[in-house]
């Protein structure tokens, strides 16, 4: 593993701890070590996988789309950052002719002992619903099988909002699944509609599905029924037997609740908000330049690990220089990421 990706890890591992009012990890098994292929759902553009490799001890090679390794510089410095390319049939019928050299990758990596993740729907899609998975991983599983043992882990990403910071967030590790070695009397596809089957299943059991059919009638009825719970593994829980209750629920009368904002918190948030009032609107302008909503969060988290802490460096430095003074300057440069620790769950309460 290279400096550049270790010391990104660990860096949005702490980023992570800042933007979340709570990041989650649950692990049903342990990661096993050796040929691993990750496979989860993919709700929240590329944080998805900055929340999985930063959730597990493991250092996966990340799979993206070609069409962010045109030109040369781009391709070099992503598969420093361990990512490699996939082709589509929507990227042209002549980049599929790439697919074979790029199957070839992965089948050496899972034979060194590595670790990839792949998101099993192909794209993503901020709601809470599971959409069928491609043929993609199971390809890539059978053919690495055949010269290693191979297991897919199934991952349940399960996002409290999809974009705003100060919200919260469960990562979930299922049990593994052992890849068979392909089995020439029965067809290649007929063996992939089985793994891909036994996966899907086991994803969708670790995290919040609502059928994509009756989305919009479902997850309005479940947010005004939803109960909150300190801890996120309960309150999946409590999430899935909500979904599975929603149909006895219609017509039934809704108590709502205020969330109480403590006075000294909303003071808190305020200066936050005056410290970080030009890094947000740096952030808001690049928002505004995004064609696709789901980019959001992404855009929130990996733009502010950034330019929050640049400019509170240079806010510091400033202070210095009109006060002359090393202790207020230190006492000032604390107050910074303790404020916007603080306030980030005031503004996640008031946006819910």
């Amino acid at each position: 593993m290279n400096l550049l990706y270790r010391f990104l890890k660990n860096y949005c591992r702490a980023a992570l701890w800042f933007f979340y009012k709570k990041w989650q990890v649950q692990y049903l098994a342990p990661v096993p070590e050796g040929a691993v292929i990750f496979v989860a759902n993919h709700q929240n553009a590329f944080l998805d996988a900055v929340l999985v490799g930063c959730s597990t001890h493991r250092h996966p090679w990340f799979v993206a789309r070609a069409s962010v390794f045109k030109n040369s510089w781009s391709n070099f410095m992503l598969r420093q950052l361990k990512m490699l390319p996939v082709y589509r049939f929507r990227d042209g019928f002549d980049t599929l002719r790439k697919n074979e050299d790029a199957f070839q990758q992965y089948t050496a990596l899972l034979e060194r002992g590595e670790s990839i993740l792949i998101f099993g729907e192909g794209n993503h899609d901020e709601r809470w619903s599971l959409r069928p998975f491609q043929k993609g991983f199971a390809r890539m599983a059978f053919a690495a099988a055949e010269k290693c043992t191979v297991q897919i882990v199934p991952i349940g990403i399960q996002f409290e909002s999809h974009a705003n910071a100060g919200s919260r967030v469960l990562v979930s590790f299922g049990k593994a699944i052992a890849v068979p070695k392909p089995n020439p009397e029965v067809h290649i596809q007929t063996q992939y509609d089985q793994l891909i089957q036994q996966t899907h299943e086991m994803v969708q059991s670790l995290m919040l599905h609502l059928p994509a059919k009756t989305y919009d009638q479902d997850v309005n009825l479940f947010l005004k029924y939803r109960v909150i719970h300190a801890d996120l593994i309960q309150q999946l829980r409590a999430d899935q037997s909500l979904v599975q209750a929603l149909s006895s629920l219609k017509g039934r009368a809704i108590t709502t609740s205020s969330h109480f904002i403590p006075l000294w918190k909303k003071a808190i948030a305020i200066y936050s908000s005056i410290n970080t009032f030009l890094p947000k609107a740096i952030i808001q302008w690049i928002l505004s330049n995004t064609k696709d909503p789901q980019f959001t969060g992404s855009l929130k988290f990996s733009v502010g690990m950034v330019v929050v802490p640049l400019f509170y460096l240079l806010q510091a430095l400033v202070f210095y220089l009109i006060t002359d003074s090393y202790l207020w300057t230190t006492l000032y440069g604390i107050s910074l990421p303790i404020s916007f620790w603080v306030a980030r769950s005031v503004f996640s309460r008031i946006n819910r």
